[in-house]
Order: structure tokens, then C-alpha cells, then sequence
């Protein structure tokens, strides 16, 4: 897979209502209202919300890796399964509906 365009982003209007998303020279989405170009706070609130969820990527999915496996006893807060195999062989992993290790897999594209 290739890399994504470095970040940060940033939102930059043009004309009176249309939102595009930059990252350094390159433009990454044309963000519109097509269903509806009378309301530009949608397509602002959209190219925002863009910005924001790429620029803290990185910090988030960092922040999320650091409590995966917490305390003493190496295990998930979310669902309390151990990053290794516990006492009398006790299995290792999380649990098969933990909330934490999906949204690791879901932001790190898995």
C-alpha cells in the first residue's frame, strides 16, 4: 500500500461556500454539499472534521498502543486479556468483542 499524503492538513475555502482539504501542495478532497450548496457550514464542518481525525491519527493510534496492555499483569483494560499466556496456561490475546483491539484494527486499516 502507499503512503498517504504527509500531514498536517488543512481546510482552505474557495469561493463563497466550497471546502478543499490540503495537505502540504497537494489537494487531497474537494469537500462539496452537492444534495444541498446552500448550506456551507456542512462542507466546512465536513473538511473540519477531515483535518481533525487525520492530524491526531497518529497521536490517537500512539496514545491507544500505550494502554493496550496496562499494569502489572500486562493486560487490555477493554477486555482484560493478557498480552502473554496467563498463569496454569490461561490464553493470550484479546478477547474475540474487544472494543480496544478494534479500533486498533480499524485505524490501522486491518
Amino acid at each position: 500500500m502507499n503512503e498517504h499524503t504527509p500531514t498536517p492538513w488543512r481546510a482552505v475555502i474557495y469561493g463563497n461556500s466550497e471546502w478543499e482539504v490540503w495537505g502540504g501542495d497537494l489537494l487531497v478532497a474537494d469537500v462539496t454539499t452537492p444534495e444541498d450548496p446552500l448550506q456551507p457550514e456542512v462542507a466546512e464542518a465536513n473538511a473540519a472534521f477531515i483535518v481533525r481525525a487525520v492530524n491526531s491519527h497518529t497521536a490517537l493510534l500512539a496514545a491507544l498502543k500505550s494502554v493496550e496492555w496496562a499494569g502489572l499483569a500486562k493486560s487490555c483494560p477493554s477486555c482484560g486479556g493478557y498480552e502473554h499466556a496467563g498463569p496454569r496456561g490461561a490464553g493470550a490475546g484479546h478477547a474475540p468483542d474487544c472494543e480496544l483491539a478494534a479500533a486498533l484494527r480499524a485505524a490501522e486499516g486491518e
